[in-house]
């Protein structure tokens, strides 16, 4: 399958530039023109972007794939796992599914098997192995091995520190599940990421820098995220985002342009900031509802915006052919209106699953005769 994207700007080295785009299954083949004959023959579908901005497509680095927990009102409360459509209807392309406090009913079979089902769609789903216990509580005997053999599990996670929902980890218990992601990752040529649940408690990150004060850890694989509930604690995830770990604002409460403006007026830096919906509660869908509100209401720059939903969750979460449009990197593009900023075409892996703001898909899935399916395709005709 071949896609000719014409007359769009193109979201390259921090700018837009006009530019036309070719892609080949599922990689960018090239950024520059092609001619109308080689369209003809090789039978490419051609999408007109023009007065449209061409990004990557947004990564959402921590989400409740499987649904919420229901910790506020009991089983009832529970919510539905996440649908695609939820996620590429906001450009959303790549995910990472974590459990969270409920590591009773929310399973690692389950999430692997949601992930699976999302790749096996067309979208890029990983997950975390875990929860908020530590020791983890993994699918095989350790964090390291569902790493090494599990292709979806690409880290630990989200540990629990800071938190009353979870006693605050042991220290040592902790940097083993740290070492084990950082070893399985290396390993299994995978990121190895330690994706931390950072609570309102008072010792806020104190526990993180008592493990990089006696422990061997590399800063980078560190990342935190909820850290949008103080000012003290931005303080504080800038002092160790200084030192090179990752942090990550979620959209709980949809006030990222809040907290983002204040992390930026404090000197924190702004290569290690990302943006996650947290959803289950919420949808993945909100990222983008975030970033166009962060430029429509809250006059931030969109060139500035983007790369805290595309690029830098990319760095953090080591996934080299994500958050750029490069030639060979991977065909996860979303496609907006100039002006209004509305979401028109979106792409993953080459294939198209939104088309002139319209939710489509080219491929037929087996549904419910209960009349709708759990990861949101619709019915064609």
């Amino acid at each position: 399958m071949m896609t000719y994207l014409e007359n769009g700007h193109i979201f390259v080295e921090g700018a837009f530039k006009k530019a036309n785009l070719l892609i080949a299954r599922s990689k960018i083949e090239r950024i520059g023109n092609v001619s109308v004959q080689t369209l003809d023959e090789l039978q490419v579908e051609v999408l007109d972007c023009s007065g449209c901005y061409i990004i990557p497509g947004l990564i959402d680095p921590h989400l409740h794939l499987t649904g919420g927990s229901g910790e506020r009102g009991g089983f009832s409360s529970q919510s539905l796992g996440i649908l695609v459509s939820e996620c590429v209807e906001g450009g959303v392309t790549t995910l990472v599914g974590t459990i969270g406090v409920d590591t009773t009913t929310k399973t690692m079979p389950e999430l692997i098997a949601k992930a699976k089902a999302f790749n096996d769609i067309g979208l890029n789903a990983f997950c975390y192995t875990g929860g908020y216990d530590c020791p983890p509580r993994t699918i095989t005997d350790s964090v390291r091995n569902d790493i090494i053999y599990i292709p979806e599990v690409i880290g630990v996670g989200e540990l629990a520190i800071a938190d009353r929902r979870a006693p605050e980890p042991e220290l040592r218990d902790l940097a083993r599940a740290v070492v084990d992601a950082y070893v399985g990752g290396m390993l299994a040529n995978k990121p190895g990421i330690a994706h931390i649940h950072v609570g309102p408690g008072q010792r806020r990150l104190q526990t993180i820098r008592d493990l990089m004060e006696q422990h061997e850890v590399i800063p980078a694989k560190i990342y935190m995220t909820h850290i949008g509930r103080s000012q003290a604690l931005v303080e504080e995830a800038i002092d160790l985002a200084k030192k090179g770990c990752f942090i990550d604002f979620d959209l709980w409460e949809r006030d990222f342009c809040y907290w983002y403006k204040i992390y930026k007026d404090l000197g924190g830096p702004l290569s290690q900031v990302t943006v996650s919906s947290d959803a289950g509660i919420g949808k993945p869908s909100e990222l983008w509802e975030e970033l166009r509100s962060g430029v429509l209401q809250h006059g931030l720059s969109l060139e500035e915006l983007i790369p805290h939903f595309t690029s830098h969750p990319a760095r953090a979460l080591e996934l080299s052919q994500k958050g750029r449009i490069l030639v060979g990197c991977d065909a996860d593009l979303a496609i907006f209106d100039v002006k209004e900023l509305a979401m028109k075409h979106v792409i993953s892996r080459g294939q198209i699953f939104v088309k002139d703001g319209k939710y489509i898909t080219g491929e037929d899935f087996r549904i419910s005769r209960r009349g709708f399916d759990i990861y949101g395709i619709r019915k064609k005709g």
